[in-house]
């Protein structure tokens, strides 16, 4: 049963194009699996009370145009790829842990993390947990928001 609600939820996700989040108060780390959003072109995750790395999932995001971390309680090295470095400091501002070559606090490790795939050890179950609740809420705002997308531009094409 886990695995046909994880199928129809990795369904209905995978077209997601932008998410935005900001300014939520969300609480915890960010999800590794938001690196399985394979078509995210824009990711706002600012203005909220998040913690920990930077998932290294996220390097996987490769139409990822836009990224914002922003004035959370991030920390650890910035994720290293063609993709992250280009974004501006604006995106980690406000994150006193981070750093990386976009920021002035750079790392011990210049050149920052390699990408490895997840593993059964990375201690996200936590968050993952308290993350799927908010899919929920996600799910019913995309779609409200498509719906409501779509009414509007029929009205206004009439």
């Amino acid at each position: 049963m886990a695995m046909v609600r994880e199928k129809r939820r990795n369904f209905f996700l995978k077209g997601l194009v932008f998410l935005n989040l900001s300014n939520n108060i969300l609480i915890g780390s960010i999800p590794s699996s938001l690196g399985n959003l394979s078509n995210l072109e824009a990711l706002d995750l600012s203005l909220n009370i998040l913690s920990g790395k930077i998932p290294q999932q996220l390097a996987k995001l490769t139409f990822l145009e836009f990224l914002n971390v922003s004035f959370n309680n991030l920390s650890g090295p910035i994720p290293q790829n063609e993709q992250f470095s280009t974004f501006q400091d604006n995106s980690f501002k406000g994150n006193q842990g981070l750093c990386g070559d976009q920021l002035l606090n750079k790392c011990v490790d210049h050149k920052g993390p390699s990408f490895s795939p997840p593993s059964a050890s990375d201690g996200d179950n936590d968050s993952e947990s308290l993350f799927e609740l908010y899919w929920n809420v996600i799910l019913i705002g995309y779609i409200g928001g498509l719906v409501g997308g779509v009414a509007l531009g029929s009205a206004w094409m009439a």
